[in-house]
């Protein structure tokens, strides 16, 4: 019933302000075909390849007594987290998809996973924001340390609380080492490609709505400036969050709703993590409770970091 009044809001909203809607959409065109694409697609093929090739299972043997140790997670699992902090949203929940459909996760390992290793990327948090948004490359780096060290210390808490405690083994894959591939080279580029290109589609499309979206709003009366906007902003829209975010300057409190966005996500963030995601067992709220939980600590660490270095 709530999607159903969502989707109707919307679509009268769009009907009432059809220029501004038609500039949003085109914003949103522009930043996905100039800014997102370049920045995800050669990750994206990159990583599918890995799976594709069996890699993650030969890092997962060699990650395996580390993951077990700090996250209670097997060895696959530290693939995907490195993965995920590496490229950035969503590669890091499409990598937790590929690795459940693959056999490598059980629903629980995928649904505790996906909780922290879904994470914006270092060359968005450094270049974007921190010299892009705030003019600082220091800044930059205080977010991304924020963001990182919550990540990791949310995995570990996760292990102990109630929806993520496992109930069903996980899997003990033990490999030999191997450098022979699964399939063919030849064969996991080409599938490799199309499958980015397809999932890139995706994003795009959901990038172009929540511009929209953002566009409807402001008509009808969303702040535009100060904290309080950005932070509005940012829980549909990371991007937008953050760039209305460091309007109000630096300062710790800043720093704490910018780092809170981020490792949040927003809606768009989310749509593209559980569309990867359909199918595999893993459940919505959970996942969305853990990046509140997640924002949380961000903004807490970063805080504790901005007093120190910034």
């Amino acid at each position: 019933m709530i999607i159903l009044v969502f989707l109707i809001t919307f679509k009268v909203l769009f009907i009432m302000f059809p220029g501004v809607i038609l500039t949003a959409a085109r914003e949103g065109l522009v930043l996905w075909l100039n800014s997102i694409m370049p920045a995800l697609l050669p990750f994206m093929i990159i990583t599918n390849m890995l799976v594709s090739l069996g890699f993650a299972r030969y890092l997962g043997e060699f990650l395996s007594p580390v993951t077990k140790k700090i996250f209670c997670l097997p060895g696959a699992g530290g693939f995907a987290l490195i993965t995920g902090l590496t490229s950035g949203y969503p590669i890091g929940a499409k990598t937790v998809a590929d690795l459940r459909m693959s056999g490598e996760l059980s629903k629980s390992d995928a649904q505790h996973l996906l909780a922290f290793c879904n994470n914006a990327g270092p060359l968005f948090i450094l270049g974007v924001v921190g010299v892009g948004f705030f003019g600082s490359p220091a800044i930059g780096y205080v977010l991304w340390a924020g963001h990182v060290f919550s990540a990791l210390l949310l995995g570990v808490l996760l292990r102990f609380v109630p929806f993520i405690k496992k109930q069903e083994g996980s899997k003990n894959i033990r490999i030999t080492p191997s450098c022979k591939f699964s399939i063919s080279p030849g064969k996991a580029f080409g599938d490799s490609v199309r499958n980015a290109m397809e999932s890139m589609t995706i994003i795009g499309g959901l990038v172009i709505f929540f511009s929209a979206v953002m566009a409807a709003l402001g008509e009808i009366g969303l702040p535009d400036t100060g904290l309080l906007a950005g932070l509005i902003a940012g829980i549909i829209e990371v991007t937008s969050g953050v760039s209305k975010i460091s309007e109000s300057g630096v300062s710790t409190a800043s720093l704490g709703f910018a780092a809170f966005a981020i490792a949040f996500g927003g809606l768009s963030i989310h749509m593209q993590a559980l569309h990867f995601t359909e199918g595999t067992g893993i459940k919505a709220i959970p996942y969305i409770i853990c990046k509140v939980l997640h924002g949380i600590l961000a903004f807490a660490i970063t805080i504790f970091l901005a007093r120190l270095f910034v």
